[in-house]
């Protein structure tokens, strides 16, 4: 078993008491990370829609909003809009759904600042118990 494997079995016997089967969004322009951040979910019994864009995430948001119990999407992707204005979008029609950002930009602004206080953020590259942490402290709000 690898050390993920391991790291991922401790987590999802921690997760099962909390919210497992989760519709989690995850968004991002790198395959592998979505693989990744999958793979976690499906370890602690979440499901998820993956897209690799703003646009085809807005998309599917719009297809079945209240299917959708939190959003995973990186900040800075490119094409038409990225992570601020993908929640900006669902916020219209959800204003309390969850939204998470992750980036991988070493940079700290006002935007990436706050949304790290507010214990919204993750920085990539990110350990599988971080990933779990921050799901499951945003869905019980």
């Amino acid at each position: 078993m690898s050390s993920v494997d391991s790291i991922l079995n401790t987590v999802r016997h921690n997760q099962e008491s909390a919210n497992p089967g989760l519709k989690i969004l995850v968004v991002d322009d790198e395959p592998v990370l979505l693989e990744y951040v999958r793979h976690v979910l499906q370890r602690c019994g979440h499901h998820w829609l993956l897209s690799d864009s703003g646009a085809e995430a807005w998309a599917i948001f719009r297809d079945g909003p209240d299917e959708i119990d939190l959003v995973l999407t990186d900040l800075v992707m490119p094409g038409s809009f990225g992570g601020l204005e993908l929640a900006r979008r669902i916020r219209q029609i959800r204003p309390r759904l969850p939204v998470l950002f992750m980036t991988g930009t070493p940079q700290i602004d006002p935007v990436t600042a706050r949304l790290s206080r507010d214990r919204l953020l993750l920085k990539k590259p990110f350990h599988p118990d971080q990933l779990v942490a921050i799901v499951e402290e945003s869905s019980r709000h």
